[in-house]
Parts: structure tokens; C-alpha cells; sequence
């Protein structure tokens, strides 16, 4: 009863951030199922609940998605999101995840700065959703990376929140199809994302009735102060 409240009480936390800032839902989940279960049931299962949450969040925003620029960025999402799942029975994870903690803080403090951007163009939409593949098939981490690309766009909160979920949406079934393929969507994993993802819907739903008037330069901030506050947690706690 008690592991059911911690993971209820962490989905709604990941998914008042999540649908606040696009990301982030993963690296609050992670180190709570991780805790509990392990890092080897802690991916599969948060990818579980990150499906709900996304599905929702592309929802929310169906008619402002940009769906030209989402295909697009799946081009080399979905190869390589299938290449990231067969990693993650083979590599070493607790390394890989605070390598790449240290990666995302490094580029939010450049972003922070004002002195590095992501240029504008079909190679970030097109090189960055295959970054996001293979990390998102190795850690289900690959939110800050695509919101980062998709902040390029200088879309609208709502535009771009839904705009990054639809794409992490296609993403994430790829993912739960190999994971079950080497048999890691047990019927516990199932049940406990479920749980979670739910948890995760109630927080998008608060979270994106607050979104939809803020001035886009002060928002990409806040996103970017997020990502160094849940790389430096993730990295502390995995």
C-alpha cells in the first residue's frame, strides 16, 4: 500500500512538471521506481506511464501540433529509438544516466547564458530526434533533448508541449514493443505504470490550465532551470 502511494504521489508531481515544461516526468520516476525496484523495472514501467501523460498532453493541444515538423524529427527517432531499447539490455545504466545528467546540465547553463542556441533548421529537427531516439530507448530520458529542439521552433507553450508529446508518443510504443520482445513488460510493470501514468494525467491537467499565457523568453528559462534542478537530482539519486 505504502509502494502504491510513493509511486501515486511521484506520477503527479512528474506530471505537474512535465505538462508545465514538456519534460522531466521521466527523471522524478526514475529515481523513485528506482528505489523501489530497480533500474530494470524503472525504465519499462516509467515508459508505460510516460505514455499515458504524452498521449494526454497531445491531446490537450491536438490542434496547434505541427505535424509536419514531428514527422520530420522522427525520421531517425524511430530507427534509433529501436537501436536505444536493445542497448538498454546491454549497457551499463547507472553510468549512462549520469553522463547524460551531466551533458544536460552543461547545455541548460549554455542555454541560461544566452550565449548557445540550437540553430533553427530541418538538421537540429532531423540530428536531435535521432539523439532522442537512442536515449530514449536506453533511459526513457529523452525530454530535455527533444524539448530543446522543439524550443527552436519558438512555438507557443501549448504548441510546443503538444508538439513534443505527439512525437514522444510513437516513440514510446516502439520502446514498450521491444521491451516486451525481451520480456520486461511483466504484468507488475504494467499495472504499477498504469497507476502512475494516471497519476501523471492529473498533474498534466493542473498543470496546463497555467501554461497558456506565458511570455515565451521567460518560459524557455524556467525550462532550462528545470533541466539543471532534475539533472542535478537524477544524478544524486539513480
Amino acid at each position: 500500500m505504502l509502494e502504491t502511494v510513493i509511486l501515486i504521489v511521484a506520477g503527479l508531481a512528474a506530471g505537474l512538471l512535465s505538462g508545465t515544461v514538456g519534460f522531466g516526468g521521466s527523471m522524478i520516476l526514475l529515481p523513485a521506481i528506482t528505489s523501489l525496484h530497480g533500474i530494470e523495472t524503472a525504465v519499462p514501467m516509467a515508459t508505460v506511464a510516460q505514455l499515458l501523460s504524452n498521449i494526454f498532453r497531445m491531446g490537450a493541444g491536438f490542434r496547434s501540433i505541427r505535424w509536419r515538423k514531428v514527422g520530420f524529427f522522427l525520421i531517425l527517432a524511430l530507427p534509433l529509438t529501436v537501436v536505444g531499447a536493445y542497448g538498454f539490455v546491454v549497457v551499463p545504466k547507472e553510468l549512462m544516466t549520469r553522463i547524460l545528467c551531466i551533458l544536460l546540465t552543461l547545455f541548460a547553463l549554455l542555454d541560461l547564458s544566452e550565449r548557445f542556441r540550437l540553430p533553427r533548421s530541418r538538421w537540429t529537427m532531423l540530428a536531435g530526434g535521432g539523439i532522442s531516439g537512442i536515449i530514449n530507448g536506453l533511459l526513457c530520458l529523452s525530454g530535455p533533448i527533444s524539448s530543446a529542439v522543439f524550443l527552436t521552433l519558438g512555438l507557443s507553450p501549448v504548441a510546443y508541449i503538444a508538439s513534443e508529446a505527439a512525437s514522444a508518443v510513437v516513440m514510446h510504443v516502439v520502446q514498450l514493443i521491444m521491451y516486451g520482445e525481451f520480456g520486461l513488460l511483466e504484468q507488475m510493470v504494467i499495472a504499477d505504470g498504469l497507476y502512475l501514468g494516471a497519476a501523471m494525467v492529473t498533474g498534466n491537467f493542473i498543470a496546463m490550465k497555467f501554461i497558456r499565457d506565458i511570455r515565451r523568453k521567460i518560459y524557455r528559462r524556467i525550462v532550462a532551470a528545470v533541466m539543471i534542478v532534475c539533472s542535478v537530482w537524477l544524478f544524486l539519486t539513480v
